[in-house]
């Protein structure tokens, strides 16, 4: 390493050299001044006066900035020469902190929230769709999410349906294809419910499940005018809930298979005076109604198409469908004891509660043993489950009873 010790021993470096200088320089200009001049005598005294005080500040201030670079200088090398061999750049590493005591075991809980979301419920090891973005259809359609909530005479009702994590972040993405509505009779005696799924394999879905629930509660409040509770007919019901369906593709120019959909509906009167509820629940495909005893452990099958799920291949198929074929349709009665609920499900939901072997059914079943907020509800509807892909929608109606 060559050392520069040209900085020490200088000339403008040495005090009593600059001293010297600036005495000499003093002098002659006191020569100068006390000298007389034929010419110009006091114009000379002036400049000789500022050469001193010119040449007097020079030496001042060089001296003040070399002293100062001086203890710059010593202060560097005082300080610890670094490796040569080592790297140029280091990471500089916040002090320690210091060490947490150890904490016992936490066992493993029945249910994770993803970290990223602590509203959604988180089954397992989730699925990998869940965390992807949630990224736009190509077209114009109706929301990702919606959301309900409302009270009909004794009845509660919560109403949610999210796009599926499948449907949401592929390339393109496709829209929500299911669809609900929630209604009530002229006297609120009555709530009026319609879920709709529609086909993956049908590009206009969303359309068609749209126009086959707004129908169907349509049509369901003007038959209870007309017939009463009692005389609530599903074959009318499915017959002209079609039509309009069918009219939909017409008006787009499509076949009548591009806006195929599935369809679930219920009536729900008003309890008698011991708080008891009947339900008439109408259904075409594989949505599903559900029903959960206030003291039971997991909801109940009451309608639709269970799919077998002891096969190895669980079928997707559905063997009835709008606008095709609504005299495939059926309906029955269900009673609903003061506490308890009816949930009106796609298959999004229903079959994650159908499957024993996960803990889904039994999660919701505490979760929703009674009304929830809207908001803790549309959560619980985009729950986060292995293979569980499809768009989800949930109406549930709780029977309040008789004050």
């Amino acid at each position: 390493m060559i050392r520069d010790d040209s900085r020490k021993g200088g000339f403008m470096d040495e005090g009593w050299v600059r001293a010297v200088l600036l005495m000499a320089v003093v002098i002659g200009a006191f020569v100068e001044v006390s000298t007389p001049h034929r010419r110009y005598g006091p114009l000379v005294d002036v400049f000789a006066l500022a050469a001193v005080g010119v040449v007097g500040a020079a030496a001042v201030l060089g001296s003040e900035a070399a002293a100062t670079l001086a203890r710059q200088r010593d202060r560097l090398e005082q300080q610890a020469q670094p490796n040569p061999t080592g790297s140029v750049c280091r990471f500089v590493t916040a002090p320690t902190a210091p060490a947490m005591p150890a904490q016992p075991a936490r066992p493993r809980p029945f249910l994770r929230e993803r970290p990223t979301d602590l509203s959604v419920p988180r089954f397992g090891d989730g699925a990998r769709a869940q965390g992807y973005p949630w990224l736009l259809p190509e077209r114009t359609v109706q929301n990702g999410i919606a959301a309900d909530e409302a009270t009909v005479g004794a009845f509660t009702i919560r109403a949610a349906s999210v796009i599926g994590p499948g449907h949401r972040c592929g390339q393109p993405a496709e829209p929500r294809q299911d669809s609900y509505r929630i209604g009530r009779s002229r006297d609120s005696r009555y709530a009026i419910v319609a879920v709709a799924d529609g086909l993956s394999s049908a590009a206009w879905s969303d359309a068609g499940a749209t126009t086959a629930s707004s129908r169907a509660v349509t049509l369901l409040r003007e038959q209870i005018d007309a017939v009463g509770f009692g005389g609530l007919d599903v074959k009318e019901l499915y017959g002209r809930t079609a039509e309009s369906v069918a009219a939909h593709a017409a008006g787009r120019g499509v076949d009548t298979s591009h806006v195929a959909t599935v369809l679930i509906t219920a009536v729900v009167a008003e309890p008698d005076r011991n708080g008891v509820a009947q339900a008439w629940v109408s259904w075409l495909g594989d949505s599903s109604a559900w029903t959960l005893d206030p003291r039971g452990a997991l909801w109940q099958l009451s309608a639709g198409e269970a799919k077998d799920r002891a096969a190895a291949v669980v079928s997707n198929e559905v063997a009835g469908r709008l606008p095709d074929t609504p005299h495939l349709a059926m309906g029955h009665y269900v009673t609903l004891a003061p506490g308890a609920a009816l949930a009106l499900v796609t298959d999004g939901i229903g079959d994650a509660w159908a499957d024993r072997a996960g803990n889904v059914n039994e999660y919701f079943a505490n979760a929703w043993r009674s009304p929830v907020p809207a908001t803790r509800f549309t959560a619980d509807v985009g729950f986060d489950a292995p293979q569980c892909l499809d768009d989800r929608t949930a109406v549930v109606v709780w029977n309040g009873g008789r004050p």
